[in-house]
């Protein structure tokens, strides 16, 4: 552990722009949804210090900020011949704490959020279910039931203005990232059993987290006075996710049998280097915003190392199942964002409209619909309210349905036996996402 948080220690003394990464942040706050993620340069509030933490220069006086965040997404799954398969889990709500504040000659800020969430469960089919059903309801449930990914992050920052026009800043973060799988494994051998039949089923799920995961972020804010452009640049990094996994298997009828007296998984995902620039031209009572940002994975995790699991056939034959792929969304990904604030009301009332385009989390072959990242198109639009040392923002995001196709040969199941295996992932998949955003922030004297 001493050694991971020397590492983020490091990463920010080098100041070194090929130490970059970390999560994702394009929707933390209230205004970053509004803008659809165009927000790097106007920021300053609790998300500066994740995202850009040169932007909280632009204000020494004391603020602090609290939101609260609904994040919704629906994955479908359709297929030519079986019902159409939709995510039952709810909306998750997330909340944003910030506060900073002048400090001789720095702004220094502390902020909390959840920055990443993915938390997706398909139809399971019961027990008792006959095997028709199963095969006629449930034709995702080699490709995975449920998948759920939470990184909750404090970070700590500061940020100097080294000159009327620029300015610098730095922040550490420590997370804690929670890990959840769960799907059906097919246990049985080509030509003795017909493949992907229901009973030769085992469930496994896999559930565990990394309590200490440190990162750094860089940011830097050129706000010349004379002109009425800005740019910023933001870079972000955090360590390896290691996760110690519970592993629950089950046979779900009498052959085949698991041996399982201390299963363990350890998995090691790679967090994303994240590399973000931003612009915003100032008009009279209006402003338009744009965003870049880079998202790639240095460490990849293709699966999760299983032991202490053995799978046993009727016939003597013994697996032991050493190896389970993940279904989390793993690809390098791109994004691009536009904002145009106009004001409605002279020092009152600001509205906003955005739209964001983003490429794929997900190669298309490998796509499970607990894990589908589409990519594609986002509408979103804002209002941000003044009232003395009080701001309230509202943020509204949509992305529209965007749909992956996938063939054969697909992905295949996972089988412990080297007795064949079959497509699990064919079909349309489908995903939406809507998020919303209320904030709040005081200003002190």
């Amino acid at each position: 552990m001493l050694a991971r948080a020397a590492l983020a220690l490091a990463v920010v003394g080098a100041a070194a722009p090929g130490a970059t990464a970390g999560v994702e942040v394009g929707t933390l706050s209230p205004r970053a949804i509004g803008h659809a993620g165009a927000s790097l340069v106007s920021d300053d509030g609790a998300a500066a210090a994740l995202q850009c933490p040169a932007a909280m220069a632009r204000r020494d006086g004391r603020r602090a900020q609290l939101a609260g965040i609904a994040f919704d997404d629906e994955a479908v799954l359709a297929t030519s011949d079986h019902p159409r398969v939709t995510d039952t889990g709810g909306a998750a709500v997330m909340p944003l704490l910030g506060a900073q504040g002048g400090l001789g000659g720095f702004v220094v800020g502390a902020s909390f959020a959840v920055t990443d969430q993915l938390d997706r469960a398909l139809p399971v089919p019961g027990a008792a279910i006959p095997d028709d059903q199963v095969l006629a309801n449930y034709p995702h449930r080699y490709a995975g039931l449920e998948a759920g990914w939470t990184r909750r992050t404090i970070a700590v920052g500061a940020a100097l203005r080294a000159t009327e026009w620029l300015a610098v800043g730095a922040s550490l973060t420590l997370s804690q990232v929670d890990v959840h799988e769960r799907r059906r494994l097919w246990a049985g051998f080509r030509g003795r059993d017909r493949l992907a039949e229901p009973n030769r089923d085992l469930d496994l799920a896999l559930s565990g987290s990394d309590g200490l995961v440190p990162g750094a972020v860089l940011g830097v804010l050129i706000a010349p006075l004379d002109t009425p452009l800005e740019l910023a640049a933001g870079v972000a990094w955090a360590d390896d996710v290691r996760v110690e996994a519970d592993v629950a298997i089950a046979a779900l009828h009498a052959a085949p049998t698991v041996d399982a007296a201390q299963p363990r998984a350890h998995g090691r995902f790679g967090s994303p280097l994240v590399s973000s620039v931003g612009v915003r031209w100032l008009g009279a009572r209006w402003s338009v915003e744009g965003a870049a940002t880079l998202t790639r994975y240095p460490t990849r995790a293709d699966a999760w190392a299983v032991s202490g699991v053995g799978i046993v056939d009727q016939s003597g034959a013994r697996a032991e199942l050493t190896a389970a792929p993940t279904r989390l969304p793993r690809r390098d990904r791109g994004t691009l964002s536009v904002a145009l604030d106009v004001e409605l009301l002279p020092g009152f009332a600001w509205l906003t409209g955005a739209y964001r385009w983003a490429s794929s989390g997900q190669a298309g072959p490998q796509v499970a619909t607990v894990g589908a990242d589409p990519g594609g198109h986002t509408l979103a639009g804002g209002l941000a309210l003044s009232a003395g040392a009080a701001v309230i923002t509202i943020g509204v995001s949509h992305q529209l349905a965007r749909t992956t196709v996938v063939g054969a040969p697909g992905l295949a199941l996972d089988n412990p036996f080297p007795g064949g295996t079959a497509p699990a992932n064919l079909g349309r998949h489908d995903v939406t996402l809507d998020v919303v955003g209320i904030g709040l922030e005081l200003s002190g004297p």
